[in-house]
């Protein structure tokens, strides 16, 4: 009974893990911070430095400056023998008759078999592999990943009025076409989008800040779909399955 208990824990354990999402957080305001954590351990952060470990690179760097100097000194010291003994053994290699090197027998610079290169026909059956297996999983691991708290403020600048007007219609339809292309690609929840004019500013300046979640099980079942859809394309397709043994040689 005890067992069933524990493997019955186990499988809750494992379940609620695989429920928790990998968090992304990105922020843009002049300088790039980009922080990946999952649960408490924090897997990626831009800038990674702190204080300590600059400390420590700084030590580090004057440790080499030392042993540099020391190698240096080795070197000199090194060269001052070897110029006393260079001309006795000058005079040695004189008595010595040159060894005349065995000639290898020369390789044919075409061994290679025209067969087992890949040709345009093999590259575009390994592309289209790859696409046909990764897209629809792609697609619904893109969309599975949520985005909260998107903001994007953009405050537009220029040396003159009129030329100030056409950057802010330029900035508003490519920002306008990249909102909605991350609309139709990830899950946007409720994005803010802000641009407006600063007449008295030469400068264009942007923030942007969001936060991506992803669960784990979400991207597990990618993994498995796009190994299955791969091994099924692969084993149905010889001109595949040729480029790769080609790919392999």
């Amino acid at each position: 009974m005890t067992g069933w208990i524990i493997a019955g824990a186990i499988i809750v354990v494992l379940l609620v893990l695989l429920m928790t999402s990998v968090k992304v957080r990105f922020e843009y305001s002049g300088e790039l911070r980009l922080k990946i954590n999952w649960l408490f351990v924090t897997l990626v952060r831009i800038p990674a430095k702190t204080k300590k470990m600059k400390r420590r690179d700084k030590k580090a760097a004057k440790d080499a400056e030392k042993t540099a100097d020391a190698a240096a000194k080795t070197e000199e010291s090194a060269s001052e023998g070897k110029t006393d003994s260079g001309s006795s053994a000058g005079d040695k290699s004189t008595d010595k008759a040159p060894e005349k090197g065995t000639k290898k027998p020369a390789k044919s610079a075409k061994s290679a078999k025209s067969g087992g290169k890949l040709t345009l026909k093999d590259i575009f059956e390994l592309v289209k592999l790859v696409w046909d297996s990764l897209s629809t999983p792609l697609k619904r691991l893109l969309k599975a990943t949520r985005i909260y708290g998107f903001r994007l403020q953009i405050v537009v600048g220029g040396d003159d009025a009129a030329q100030t007007a056409i950057k802010f219609g330029g900035v508003n339809m490519a920002a306008g076409s990249a909102l909605a292309f991350l609309d139709g690609c990830f899950t946007l929840k409720e994005p803010d989008l802000n641009i407006t004019c600063d007449f008295m500013s030469e400068e264009t300046t942007a923030e942007c800040v969001f936060t991506a979640k992803l669960t784990l099980i979400a991207a597990l079942a990618f993994l498995f779909w796009l190994l299955g859809r791969f091994g099924k394309n692969y084993l149905s397709r010889k001109d595949a399955q040729n480029a790769l043994n080609k790919l392999r040689k």
